[in-house]
């Protein structure tokens, strides 16, 4: 293994592609992150999933590109982070019994239990495992142990985490990386990753739950004993589930373009309107340009808490309450909120207040920092914007993993550029 490596990750999100290069040392385990770019095209992307396999690749293509410029390298892995309606998770149970003579648990007793897991959730032929993450470990009746290995018992059990893709899914990644001229090197789910990065081992174990809160869609986790017991992402056919249902509505209470509702969003927009303590009056050109509308920073940011109630109190709420889970980590946890819509000033408090008031909780929010103790180091600029967390959080994930199993590795391709590849990486 090489002392370093550059990997890029990609985060295909809400409308468009995130991407963040970053230099990993595997001595110190210290990430540098070198540059990130994002690239909004609703055309090519919609909540994940890709729409147009050819556009697609001429926005990664000329993504990645400028990233291995700014990195001054050409030789970038990359780590591609999934989400949406084609990846679901499914918790999963499995035991062996430990048959050695001296009933030591070994590295294959280990891989045997996990790989009864996976046999447990029975996959239809379209799905495809993309990662089995271990929550916890019983031996003969006792939990709670992460690293089985070297230990003695005579039952091996695991509670897993499993993460299911459709195959057709997949192979459009694969196949707009491929026209871009790119290998992928491995596939996250991106909701898993940015959870991990952004929450603390304290907050899991206390419980604790996650918003990633994007573009086009809402993903959740809920933790509780530092394990990982539900997630769900929220996401609609019809119409956007996230902060760009804000800007859908200021263009339409407006009639303004896109972009600059998206911008007056950005710059002016609160989540609680009360919190705006010196109004002013903002100009909002019309589509066609010829015409001005006059609002203020409070009528801008009651469009936003209308969206905001609308969308946790008749959706997110009530489905995670469905759970049962959430009462109970509310309880004594912390709401932890990540994504592009966490930039939204005030958006904590606001979440928080929503939270408590449907469920009888006094719990707090905090934004999904990327704290010191993650050895991440770079631009202020990208590291503190929320939009690049997820994509930064693959990278983490990449580092943090790379020693466990992957299970979604790719199909190998045909072709001569791939027979360069291999060339290629012969020679190096």
């Amino acid at each position: 293994m090489p002392k370093e490596e550059i990997y890029c990750g990609l985060d295909i999100g809400s409308g468009r592609v995130t991407g963040v290069v970053g230099r990993c040392d595997f001595e110190t385990e210290k990430i540098e992150i070198l540059d990130g770019k994002q690239v909004i095209d609703k055309e090519a992307f919609t909540s994940g999933v890709i729409k147009d396999v050819e556009k697609a690749s001429e926005v990664i293509s000329e993504l990645v590109g400028e990233l291995e410029t700014s990195a001054k390298t050409n030789r970038v892995k990359i780590i591609v982070g999934v989400r949406g309606r084609f990846v679901n998770t499914y918790n999963t149970h499995a035991q062996i019994p430990i048959t050695s003579s001296d009933r030591t648990i070994t590295v294959e007793d280990q891989e045997k239990v996990i790989e009864h897991a996976i046999k447990s959730l029975r996959l239809s032929a379209e799905r495809e495992i993309i990662d089995v993450i271990p929550q916890n470990y019983i031996i003969d009746g006792q939990p709670g142990i992460k690293n089985p290995v070297g230990m003695e018992g005579g039952m091996l059990e695991v509670d897993a985490h499993a993460v299911i893709a459709y195959s057709s899914f997949l192979r459009n990644i694969e196949r707009v990386l491929h026209n871009a001229n790119y290998t992928l090197e491995r596939v996250v789910y991106g909701l898993i990753s940015v959870g991990e990065l952004v929450t603390e081992l304290e907050e899991r174990k206390l419980g604790s739950l996650l918003i990633d809160f994007n573009g086009q869609t809402i993903g959740t986790i809920i933790y509780s004993d530092g394990n990982i017991k539900h997630t769900q992402e929220f996401f609609s056919n019809d119409i956007d589930i996230g902060s760009d249902l804000i800007t859908r509505e200021i263009c339409a209470y407006y009639k303004t373009t896109w972009n600059v509702a998206e911008n007056f969003k950005k710059q002016y927009c609160a989540a609680k309107p009360s919190s705006i303590k010196k109004d002013e009056q903002i100009q909002i050109p019309s589509r066609d340009g010829k015409s001005m509308k006059i609002t203020t920073k409070k009528e801008l940011s009651k469009i936003a808490a209308e969206v905001l109630e609308a969308l946790f109190l008749d959706r997110v709420i009530p489905e995670l309450k469905n759970t049962k889970l959430l009462e109970p980590v509310l309880q004594s946890g912390d709401i932890v909120i990540v994504g592009g819509g966490a930039n939204l000033h005030g958006i904590t408090e606001t979440i928080a207040e929503l939270f408590n008031h449907e469920c009888g909780t006094d719990t707090e929010a905090r934004v999904g920092t990327i704290g010191i103790e993650n050895n991440i180091e770079g631009s202020e600029e990208i590291i503190s914007d929320f939009s690049y967390t997820t994509a930064i959080s693959l990278i983490k994930y990449q580092l943090t993993h790379l020693r466990r199993k992957t299970y979604f590795t790719g199909r190998p391709k045909k072709g001569m550029f791939n027979f360069i590849k291999k060339i290629w990486n012969f020679f190096e």
